[in-house]
């Protein structure tokens, strides 16, 4: 197989994570990394062996970098992206892919254009629970679908917010729902399908910050199902539960642990048991608080998988799969602002 060689664009907390998970993969070379803040590109750059650039010029004149990974604040991914792929570079971009649906598809425009490639970062995805399921729906196994329930009730406390001055912003951190609950409404979106309606509340209940920290939606789905989301980073301490409920005509199975890495509940007809694939991921764990789970490596092996075998399928995010959770994100938003009800 070809080795890739990827760049990491942004060296705080996530794109550490990104350059050791490349570290560790086969067929991938980190090549270089980039921040304006010097110390940050120079301190990972003399752990992993690669070139250290303190500007994106510099760094998209590199001719050997092949994928740029864009781990910046949430609100510059589209910017970043979209000068990325201009310049001729493959782009795998952390969540939320943008902080408006109109962003969201000029990145995949911009992509078909260049005829490069944009993948979205949904690491949740990879989660053995979630594989299960999604197999079991697939294989219609499950039935007809009738109730999808999201629980995100986690801790992020005054700290979070402070260690990082972009965190809690509207500019660039965007929300609680792009930051953290983006991960849930993704998977809720792949089990259940296209939403049809959708009415929310969100509020600022327990931190200083511009964005929302809790929120809760309810969704009519055209298939006729229903879904709701409750989150918040106001838990108590620590993160308390994550948990994605699927209620379908023969089937109800409840994915739980602490990071969506559990069943904690499982009755489906036909099934007396199930078995989980197993993997070696655990959280993401960032000291002062856990995310979620850490498949980085996953992707990338998927990323060389399909460019070595491009008929096969993946867990990659792309094209309308990858801006569809903006475009759910931004309507409950719309929602929440007006007291009203929204249709798709």
């Amino acid at each position: 197989m070809k080795t890739i060689n990827f760049a990491v664009l942004g060296c705080g907390k996530i794109g550490t994570r990104h350059a050791e998970k490349l570290n560790g993969t086969d067929y991938v070379k980190l090549v270089a990394v980039c921040d304006i803040v010097p110390e940050r590109a120079l301190a990972l750059s003399e752990k992993y062996v690669c070139r250290p650039y303190f500007g994106m010029d510099d760094l998209l004149k590199d001719p050997s970098v092949d994928f740029v990974n864009i781990c910046t604040p949430s609100g510059l991914h589209a910017e970043h992206t979209i000068r990325c792929l201009n310049a001729g570079k493959n782009v795998l971009c952390e969540k939320p892919m943008a902080l408006t649906l109109k962003d969201a598809k000029r990145m995949v425009e911009t992509a078909k254009a260049n005829n490069k490639l944009l993948y979205v970062v949904q690491q949740n995805r990879y989660n053995p629970p979630v594989k299960l399921a999604k197999q079991l729906i697939k294989e219609r196994k499950m039935g007809e679908p009738i109730m999808c329930i999201v629980n995100m009730l986690w801790n992020r406390d005054d700290e979070y917010y402070k260690n990082d001055s972009w965190r809690g912003t509207l500019a660039l951190d965007g929300g609680t729902i792009y930051t953290q609950a983006s991960h849930f409404i993704d998977l809720m979106l792949m089990f259940m399908g296209k939403p049809k309606s959708l009415y929310s509340l969100m509020g600022t209940k327990n931190h200083s910050i511009e964005i929302e920290d809790t929120g809760v939606i309810s969704v009519e789905f055209k298939n006729g199902s229903f879904g709701s989301v409750s989150y918040t980073t106001c838990a108590t301490k620590k993160n308390f539960e994550g948990s994605v409920t699927l209620v379908f005509s023969r089937g109800t199975i409840k994915i739980g642990g602490e990071y969506l890495n559990t069943i904690d509940y499982f009755s489906v007809d036909g099934f007396d048991s199930y078995q989980l694939e197993e993997t070696d991921s655990l959280a993401n764990d960032y000291g002062t608080y856990r995310g979620s789970m850490s498949n980085h490596d996953k992707i990338f092996k998927d990323i060389i998988e399909k460019q070595n075998n491009p008929d096969k399928p993946t867990n990659l995010v792309f094209d309308e799969d990858a801006f569809q959770t903006i475009e759910f994100i931004e309507t409950a938003l719309n929602s929440a602002r007006t007291g009203k009800v929204v249709i798709f």
